[in-house]
């Protein structure tokens, strides 16, 4: 599986500090590895349920936030963030 992150993601994800860069990096490398990994608290965005695929949501840290979608052949990079980029 890919990661594809849109032009949004990319542009918040470099507004972050470096350490802070490194730690999304190193998680998302986990995520791959292991979705179901419980410091992901890995759920369903429930206001954007109804998007095909649905937007799920992994949490970096406790205040950084990826909102994200599945698809068959990669995983599409919706936006990082803290709780604002939850609709």
């Amino acid at each position: 599986m890919r990661l594809v992150p849109s032009p949004r993601f990319a542009k918040s994800l470099r507004r972050l500090d470096p350490p802070t860069q490194e730690r999304v990096r190193q998680k998302l490398k986990l995520f791959l590895e292991n979705k179901t990994h419980p410091s992901f608290r890995y759920k369903t965005v429930r206001a954007l349920r109804g998007e095909t695929p649905p937007v799920k949501e992994i949490s970096i840290t406790m205040s950084i936030r990826v909102t994200l979608q599945e698809f068959d052949d990669h995983i599409y990079l919706r936006n990082i963030g803290g709780h604002e980029i939850l609709p």
